[in-house]
Formats: structure tokens, sequence, C-alpha cells
């Protein structure tokens, strides 16, 4: 049957693995690498209509400052053709790469790989998608267990990072498939809710579990493949050790099972159409708190002490904590007014029955399964860390309870101002407002 040709895809694939001894941003600050477990990879999908285009890139690293995806979103944009407003950067939040987000407890910005490798990696990618041609979509299922809730609740009602059986979770994995004219797979990607934090402590450079699961459908499909990683504020691996972090043989064990599921998605796919990209477009905005005084911020930094004793003696949270503080004071002494929201200039790529939606935090499940109650798409895949990385994001309910996640979220490191308790309430309202074209 002859396309119609309303749409055209293209890939793009590029090595961004940085050299061995390179720091390793996440747990077990400042440890170098030791080796390559397997290498880091740029994926660029770019999608095309006659009417508007996207072009979606996830690279196999933690997490992306605002700045640095502003960047490359307009170095892309250029190179594609794309609007840059158009073009997603996500990570899928692997633990085992260098730092490309922020100065912080777990690590400074690693300026050289940035300029040296991932720069002129994502770039490569870019312009091999440019490289499109006429397509149909599919879309396919399947249930995985691969991930957990990981916000375990101790016998003493403390909160911490292991696993909770009882808590929310989105066993839904899905994949998106592109196909040519002739019927081989153009693209794939793979959506699921869950930490890449698998390897834990490691000293290999490494994808994580994700990275098995795309080399086994890239194998079952002939097709690069990108994993677009989903909500995982509160979801981590499903360990045989009862944690969420373990070691670089367990998150391939891992990998292979959702490997697996990833291959039985795709064979779900039952229909192929030929769906134009169209991009939706809207802000969301979300009230500051007001900014705490600089009164109240000398007095805290005063009791913290000092930057290098904090960072000396691994005191993380303490270290994070003193930097949103001289954020604070920064603030003041800028000399412009002090800001009243956050926001963030959203667009959706949506192609025929899917909706693929940008998110900025590390924001949990709950979040995600009502935006996708609400959606008029019957396939609404959320995204975290794209955009950039903000900051955890949880419901109200789970402030109480308190843990890693939400001493984060409210220690306003990234954002320097509070955000309301409820600004998941926002983040909902405002992207379905955006999804149904209010």
């Amino acid at each position: 049957m002859k396309l119609q040709h309303n749409l055209m895809c293209g890939v793009g694939r590029a090595d961004i693995t940085p050299p061995v001894g390179t720091v390793m941003y996440g747990y077990a600050p400042g440890r170098p690498s030791t080796s390559i477990g397997d290498h880091l990879t740029a994926t660029a999908i770019k999608l095309q209509s006659e009417e508007d285009s996207a072009l979606m890139i996830t690279c196999t690293l933690c997490a992306f400052n605002p700045d640095l995806t502003q960047r490359l979103q307009e170095a892309a944009g250029k190179i594609t053709g794309v609007p840059a407003e158009n073009v997603t950067i996500s990570a899928t939040h692997t633990h085992s790469g260098p730092n490309t987000n922020f100065d912080s407890a777990w690590g400074s910005v690693d300026t050289e790989y940035i300029e040296n490798i991932l720069v002129p990696g994502v770039l490569k990618a870019a312009e091999e998608a440019s490289a499109v041609r006429p397509a149909q979509m599919g879309v396919g299922e399947t249930l995985s267990e691969v991930g957990i809730n990981r916000r375990e609740v101790k016998e003493d009602g403390t909160t911490v990072l292991g696993q909770n059986p009882w808590g929310p979770k989105d066993p839904t994995m899905t994949v998106v498939s592109f196909r040519g004219e002739d019927g081989t797979i153009i693209a794939n990607m793979i959506h699921y809710c869950c930490h890449c934090t698998a390897s834990g402590k490691n000293e290999e450079i490494t994808r994580d579990w994700a990275g098995v699961m795309t080399d086994m459908l890239e194998t079952e499909t002939g097709a690069i493949t990108g994993f677009y990683a989903g909500f995982e504020g509160d979801q981590g691996p499903n360990l045989p050790n009862g944690h969420t972090i373990g070691t670089y043989q367990l998150a391939l064990q891992l990998g292979a099972r959702a490997g697996g599921d990833a291959v039985r998605a795709f064979r779900n796919i039952k229909e192929w159409r030929d769906e134009p990209v169209r991009v939706l477009h809207g802000t969301v905005k979300v009230p500051f708190m007001p900014l705490p005084s600089r009164e109240e911020a000398e007095k805290n930094l005063a009791e913290l002490g000092s930057l290098e004793q904090l960072r000396a003696q691994g005191l993380h949270i303490k270290t994070n904590e003193y930097l949103r503080w001289q954020n604070v004071l920064a603030e003041y002494s800028s000399g412009q007014p002090l800001k009243t929201h956050w926001t963030f200039p959203q667009s959706i790529v949506t192609i025929g029955p899917v909706a693929i939606l940008p998110c900025p935090f590390e924001a949990f499940i709950e979040i995600a399964l009502r935006i996708r109650k609400g959606s008029p798409y019957a396939y609404t895949l959320n995204l975290c860390n794209t955009g950039g990385a903000v900051a955890y994001l949880p419901t109200p309910c789970d402030l109480p309870r308190g843990g890693y996640e939400v001493r984060q979220f409210l220690s306003s490191f990234r954002t320097t101002y509070d955000l309301p308790r409820n600004t998941d309430d926002y983040w909902v309202q405002e992207n379905l407002k955006i999804l149904r074209e209010e």
C-alpha cells in the first residue's frame, strides 16, 4: 500500500563516551571511572510533516542544566531546520557518566567533556537524523516489572531509598516505532518509568540497565533505538538485592529482562499509520513562594560553616543547602526585581494518538498517571529530565513522609526560590490545557 507521506522520519546516533578516568556523577561523588562497561550514546529522531517538525534527542547521561539544554536545542535546530522550541533534549538518568548538570555536592560540571565530546556528538546525531524518508508509525505496549516504587518506609517510619512493593508505580512499557515504505524499521522509541541506577556506586562507565534493553530491541528490529525515560522520581530498578542500586552485573541482568519486555511491546504493534507530526506549544507557570530574607540566608550560611568543610565531610544535603543560601544572597545582590514565578516553555510532540510531553522535574509517578487520565491522546508519554533539570517533584501527600526526594524538593537548590507544595497541581492543569488546546 502506497504511503500518503504525511510523516517523514530520520534517525542518527553518535558515541559520546568519556575517557576512562572521568569522574562520574551521582552516587559516591568524586569516584573516577576505571573502565567502560558499555558506550554512552546520543540518539536523535527527526519527525517531519508538511506543516511541522520535531527533533527528539536522548542522551545516556544523568541530567542537563537548562542553559546547556537551550544551547543544544538552538544548535541542533539550526543544523536540522527544526525550530529550537521543537527540539527535545532528554537524559536517560544513568548515574554512571560525567556531570553535565550543575556544580553541587555530587560533583563539578565536566566542561571539557561537554565541549569536546557531548556537543559535537549531539550535533552529529542530529545531522544524521536530517536524512528523513516517508514513514508510518506504530505503537505497542506491554506490562513490565523492571521498575518498583523506591520510597521504602522503615519500621521506625523513616523513608529511605529502597523498595516499596505497595507504593504507586506504572508497569506500562511503550514502544513507538517508525517504519519505511519497504517495511524496514527506521527508528524506535522506548518509554518506561524507572531510574537508571541499577549499577549504583560502580566504576564502569555505562548506560545502566536501559542500555541492554535498547540493544536488544535494535537487534530485533535492525533499527536505532532510543530510551526516553518516563517519570521516575519515585521509581527505581527492581533488583533482587532488595534495593534500587546494585552492581554493573545486576544492571546487565535487569536490562536483559527489560529488553525482553521491549521486544514484546514491539511485537504487540497491530497497526501502522501515516500520521503527521504536530507540536503543541504553551507555557507552564508556577508561582514562587516569597524569597527568604537576606538575614535568614546569612544566618543559615553562618550555621552551616564553610563549603569546603561540608564537602570534605561528605555532607551532601547540607552542601546543597549551603549553595542554595548562597543563591538567595545572590538574588538580593543582583539589583534585579525578585522573581514571582517559575515558567517552563512547553512543546508537546504529537503523532496521531501519541503525545510526548517533556518535563524538567524528576516527577513522581502519580503525576504522570493524572495527566494520562485527563489527556485526549490514547498514549500520553511523560518524559522526565527533559528540557533541563530543576528538582524532584513529589505530590503533597508524599511530603509528610519526608525522604531524600522530598528534602531535595524543599531545599529549592536549583530554583533558589521555594515552589509551592502543590506544584504538581499546576503542572497537571497547565499541561492538560495545552494537550486539550484550550
